[in-house]
């Protein structure tokens, strides 16, 4: 019989005995504060906010090889089926009392259970079969195998051995259990402050373990590794450590504070079974391969013979790994690095917020460990109205310079000031966050427009001055319409923001005129497109009308964007027409008014997104304009706007409802989102604006949007503000 100890320094016995109550059996882990202070382990790991998410190694059985348990103790009582019934593999009984009081101690760090006394594990809901293999202080080889051979029959499917000896010991068991694969055996490496540690330790580094085997050395409340422990020496590739210097924990009926590589090991073996419990289907080597790659690296950069390894690092094994991989009912899979940056997502600005509502799927780290992943829930933020938006650009502000040729054309540069001090002042908003008072606003826009004598024209520009040239706001009526622009306009060119464009106009005849245009985004980023368009205009002088049909070519979904999963990356067409008119009333008074309906072709599978409709969708507005109310030249406006909402059109994912426990293989499901909105979003606007003197201007404008986000469970939104332009 070779002599085997327990891997334990006795430092001091703590006198609680009188402090620690028997605690009620509680139906739920609901550890007190002072609890989890006494908790060193759980403690010095920073463990709490893993538990309280409900990681606590639920129907994981942990097989304590060891001295036995003294089921009398407050963490072991009243814990119903977690208490399996132990085996006493020196004489075959069920008989596993605990004469020493270190296999009370080493099962407390590992799964103590939170029940308001005492201290609790960092497995606390872990089931706990305890194996006693030692007679008095010492352990036959015979009963270390049957103890091994025990658990491991009995469905342990993480393996306890704060034990260690000079020789080799424990080898025909450890086989067998390695060649399952099935449980992950976590040994103390011991208390000789060796360069290498006791066996059966040593047997890691074989390859018969097939990687399933840890060994587990002692550090410090600071990280250093204690002085008694044993190092990583030729091992350090399957070497950790972990918190093993002052740890308290369950000891006979009470507890005390004990000092070894006995108690650095339960706590790996508890993270163990966290990981065990939370994806059941893992292999033995893979979870031990989580532990060792998830450590975080003390001693010399990389694996080294001291510290192998490194610190165990629980958080860090729970959370995913390398990649995330999107799986699909046809067998496609997307792969997204952990390391990619991440993407603003945002929802085609045709739909609502709640469209992508329950977009949930399971991902898929480099371990095939699976995450819910809400997909949907990036695109459901709401947009807001801000003083900006409502006040708009000062683009009137612009230098202007014409010129007459030669020729007899005429040249008309602007150009944007290069500073416009804004003062504003909100008078009233709802629901709005973030918005300054005072804005410098520093626009690099121009534009220039060469007339010739036979009515031919040409425009060019960026900084998306496209709509002063496009449409009715190239008309005899634009002057007129100055404060109704925004319910102008192809929107598909709102596709295309900050874009430089360029457009050339042809007489067709008296009052009619034909154009063509494009407009081109200075770069493709999320939610970019590209806009042909041709127009045909009507233009009398007293009425307008203008019919724009335009294509766009987008890098994303109708404004929408998203990572390549959703299938809101790739390239999308659209098209659309729009027909606005303008009518001179009075001398003073200007009716106007546009429609606009677009179509935007199925987007093709891609990612997640298995099949999709053809998007149908329109728009609306109509103002009303007067000049030359208080003042020659001001402008007062009242509009109503409906920007494009969906009419029609779904997309349908492909999702991964849940995973099967045994096998960890997908169970495929299909989650369909209906772009069309429960309402209509439309905004009500009043704005006046005139020109105090050749540099300066001031606006007002007061805006009620009702239906945000075209979401009619959304509350209105309300601003008003006064803005003056002052250029230098």
């Amino acid at each position: 019989m070779r002599k085997l100890r327990p891997t334990l320094t006795l430092t001091a016995l703590a006198a609680l005995m009188c402090t620690c109550q028997l605690a009620a059996a509680q139906a739920s882990f609901a550890p007190t504060s002072t609890e989890y202070s006494w908790s060193t382990t759980v403690n010095q790991l920073g463990m709490r906010n893993i538990h309280n998410q409900g990681i606590l190694g639920q129907g994981v059985i942990i097989g304590m090889i060891d001295t036995g348990l003294n089921t009398a103790n407050p963490e072991f009582q009243n814990i119903g089926s977690r208490l399996l019934t132990g085996y006493n593999a020196v004489d075959g009984s069920s008989d596993i009392t605990d004469s020493i009081g270190h296999g009370t101690h080493t099962t407390g760090i590992a799964a103590a259970t939170g029940n308001g006394t005492g201290m609790y594990g960092v497995a606390p809901e872990a089931s706990i079969l305890m194996v006693k293999v030692f007679n008095g202080g010492t352990a036959s080889a015979s009963a270390i195998n049957r103890g091994i051979d025990y658990a491991s029959a009995h469905g342990a499917r993480v393996i306890n051995l704060s034990l260690g000896a000079p020789s080799p010991i424990g080898d025909a068991s450890l086989r067998a259990v390695a060649a399952g694969n099935n449980a992950v055996v976590v040994i103390a490496a011991g208390n000789d402050s060796a360069a290498t540690p006791n066996w059966p330790g040593r047997y890691a580094k074989e390859s018969w373990t097939n990687g399933t085997i840890l060994v587990v050395g002692a550090v410090d409340a600071n990280k250093r590794i204690a002085s008694f422990s044993n190092k990583a020496g030729d091992t350090a590739q399957y070497f950790l450590v972990a918190p093993g210097v002052s740890i308290i924990s369950s000891y006979n009926t009470g507890y005390a504070y004990l000092t070894g590589t006995s108690m650095a090991a339960p706590a790996v073996s508890g993270a163990a079974a966290l990981i065990t419990g939370y994806w059941p289907y893992l292999h033995a080597n893979q979870v031990a391969s989580i532990l060792l790659n998830t450590a975080d690296d003390l001693g010399a950069p990389g694996v080294d013979a001291v510290y192998g390894r490194g610190m165990l690092n629980v958080n860090r094994a729970l959370s995913p790994i390398g990649s995330y991989t999107y799986r699909t009912a046809n067998g496609g899979r997307t792969t997204v690095s952990l390391s990619t940056a991440g993407v603003a997502s945002t929802r085609p600005s045709v739909s609502t917020p709640s469209a992508f509502n329950g977009l949930v799927t399971q991902a898929f780290d480099d371990y095939g460990r699976n995450y819910t992943s809400d997909e949907g829930a990036a695109l459901m933020g709401r947009s807001i109205m801000t003083l900006s938006s409502v006040l708009g650009r000062p683009d009137r502000m612009l230098d202007a310079a014409d010129q007459v040729l030669s020729s007899g054309s005429r040249l008309t540069r602007l150009q944007s000031r290069q500073t416009d001090v804004q003062q504003a002042s909100r008078v009233g908003a709802l629901n709005a966050s973030g918005d300054p008072w005072n804005q410098m606003q520093r626009t690099d826009s121009s534009m220039v427009i060469l007339q010739h004598t036979s009515g031919l024209s040409f425009s060019a520009g960026d900084g998306g001055l496209s709509g002063m040239s496009l449409g009715l706001m190239s008309s005899s009526l634009a002057q007129r319409l100055s404060g109704a622009d925004q319910v102008l306009g192809n929107p598909i060119l709102g596709f295309a923001p900050n874009h430089q464009f360029a457009s050339m106009t042809l007489p067709l005849g008296t009052y009619w005129s034909g154009r063509v245009a494009a407009a081109r985004s200075k770069a493709y980023d999320a939610a970019c497109g590209d806009v042909n368009l041709m127009e045909l205009t009507y233009d009398n002088g007293t009425q307008a009308l203008n019919i724009s049909t335009g294509q766009l070519t987008e890098q994303g979904l109708l404004g929408g964007f998203s990572s390549k999963q959703l299938g809101l990356n790739q390239q999308t067409g659209t098209s659309g027409v729009t027909v606005s008119g303008a009518w001179a009333l009075s001398t003073n008074w200007t009716l106007t008014g546009s429609m606009s309906r677009t179509r935007t072709a199925a987007p093709s599978a891609s990612g997640m997104l298995m099949e999709a409709t053809d998007i149908h969708a329109d728009g609306y507005g109509i103002g009303l304009v007067r000049a030359d109310n208080w003042r020659t030249d001001d402008r007062l406006s009242f509009t109503i706007n409906a920007p494009l909402r969906a009419r029609s059109g779904t997309l349908t994912y492909s999702v991964v409802s849940d995973v099967d426990q045994t096998t960890g293989e997908p169970i495929y499901g299909v989650h369909t989102v209906n772009l069309a909105p429960s309402a209509r979003e439309w905004t009500a606007e009043t704005r006046y604006s005139t020109r105090l003197s050749a540099s300066s201007s001031i606006s007002a404008v007061a805006a009620l949007r009702v239906h945000p986000d075209h979401d009619a469970s959304a509350p209105s939104q309300l601003a008003a503000g006064i803005r003056y332009n002052q250029s230098f």
